[in-house]
């Protein structure tokens, strides 16, 4: 037996007990308290390997030490996955704001992380919304009026760097639009989330949405002169009127094979769809890595 094999386990029992102890102190973050009760089976299963292998096989310490490390990386893997994909409503942060009388246009920009995003549509002059999601984020809103422009940044952020594992989920942001006013510029992203724009009602002008692993659905009015510009890693589907011609040109993946009708559209070669009927009054760019449906 080795010197090293002879002190294996005290080494692992005193580890463990100072864990304890700087646990009971309050010396340990939160966040690393949370993961090691989550991974503490696998000091155990240590404890055990070493028993079992430390004196039968070469190398027996080694190999229970990689089988313990990839056992509490495996645990804390499976555990953020699991518990970053669920929506969570335990941090609520709520918009509300009234346009002055000489406001008539608004700019919203909003850069989120792992947050779903409803845009609709309401009536008056009430800019209004809603995020719902973990205690992992936090959402900062920049309100301002420049004139007779009403200005909106929202910027979704990570509290801390480390934080515990009921802590972690994803969000939904609601976003209520006023249709008395023109929407001047509409700038949207998310890391992760889905995205849908009902704007039947809404004048838009300068649209611009990203879902960077996500799908996108956007329902659009009668809005002469939008340019709308949508990338999702997922689908797009887009809903325009009979009545506003659009010009809309398909990239990525999904521009292979698109879905649309063929009596209201062309497509050239150059995976640009133009109107049968009238001259174009809207441009659309969709990229999308799976399926573009144009209805």
């Amino acid at each position: 037996m080795t010197a090293l094999d002879r002190l294996t386990v005290p080494l692992l029992i005193l580890l463990a007990a100072a864990l304890w102890i700087a646990h009971l102190l309050g010396a340990i973050p939160p966040a690393l308290t949370d993961l090691l009760s989550r991974t503490a089976p696998a000091l155990l299963i240590a404890l055990g390997l070493v028993l079992l292998l430390g004196r039968r096989a070469r190398y027996g310490n080694l190999i229970a030490l990689g089988v313990t490390l990839a056992l509490i990386s495996g645990v804390a893997a499976l555990g953020f996955s699991r518990e970053a994909n669920l929506f969570r409503e335990d941090y609520v942060e709520t918009l509300d704001y009234t346009l002055p009388p000489n406001v008539t246009s608004v700019r919203l920009s909003a850069a989120l992380r792992r947050t779903e995003v409803i845009v609709r549509a309401t009536e008056g002059r009430l800019l209004s919304g809603e995020f719902r999601g973990s205690f992992e984020s936090l959402l900062t809103p920049s309100y301002r009026v420049e004139g007779d422009v009403a200005i909106l940044d929202l910027q979704e952020t990570q509290r801390e760097a480390l934080l515990r594992l009921d802590q972690v989920g994803r969000g939904r942001l609601t976003l209520n639009l006023p249709s008395a006013v023109t929407i001047e510029t509409l700038k949207l992203s998310t890391a992760q989330g889905n995205m849908s724009l009902e704007a039947e009602q809404l004048a838009l002008r300068d649209v611009q949405i990203a879902a960077t692993s996500g799908d996108i659905i956007a329902q659009f009015g009668k809005s002469v002169g939008l340019l709308a510009a949508l990338k999702a890693s997922g689908a797009i589907t887009v809903r325009i009127p009979s009545e506003l011609p659009a010009e809309i040109a398909l990239r990525g993946n999904g521009a292979g094979a698109p879905r649309f009708d063929e009596a209201r559209y062309t497509r050239r070669i150059d995976n640009v769809l133009v109107p049968n009927f009238g001259e174009a009054q809207a441009q659309l760019t969709l990229e999308a890595g799976g399926a573009i449906t144009v209805e």
